[in-house]
């Protein structure tokens, strides 16, 4: 094979291998949530349209990546208090890393929410509670960038 026709295979392999590196959609089942109905645990969803949300630690523990996708953008977790730290990110290239405590609720669904201080680079982050009637799921966008949307809306099946 001749080197341009190397490179062309190896970039091609490169583009295609990057596909896989986008972020897993599905929620990410910490300790006993991971055997338990989706009833029984709560959701909580990090990617909003326009930005980017990690979950990195849960409680004190560092978080995997999951299939060399990076860390989790969405979480089960048992019922109860927990402290789970996040970094979010902007198009714009603001970003924090906040730890957040929340206390959920089985069968809930929680959305991260962000506010944007105008004039500063500060960005607030908040968990809000969209209840049991709400269930979300990521849309993917973009394969090869590994973009996706968050659509949420009423829970089917009642």
């Amino acid at each position: 094979m001749t080197a341009p026709g190397r490179t062309l295979l190896l970039g091609a392999t490169v583009l295609v291998a990057s596909c896989a590196w986008g972020p897993v959609l599905t929620p990410y089942a910490l300790g006993n949530a991971e055997r338990m109905p989706a009833s029984d645990v709560a959701t909580i969803w990090g990617v909003r349209q326009g930005a980017r949300l990690h979950f990195t630690h849960v409680n004190g523990e560092s978080l995997p990546s999951r299939g060399g996708g990076g860390y989790p953008v969405s979480l089960q977790l048992v019922p109860g208090k927990h402290t789970v730290r996040v970094f979010f990110a902007m198009p714009d290239h603001r970003s924090t890393e906040q730890s957040i405590v929340a206390v959920v609720e089985a069968g809930h669904t929680y959305v991260f929410e962000y506010l944007v201080i105008p004039g500063t680079p500060a960005v607030l982050l908040k968990l809000a509670d969209q209840g049991k009637d709400q269930q979300c799921a990521y849309e993917r966008t973009d394969p090869v960038r590994g973009t996706a949307v968050l659509r949420c809306g009423p829970r089917s099946g009642g």
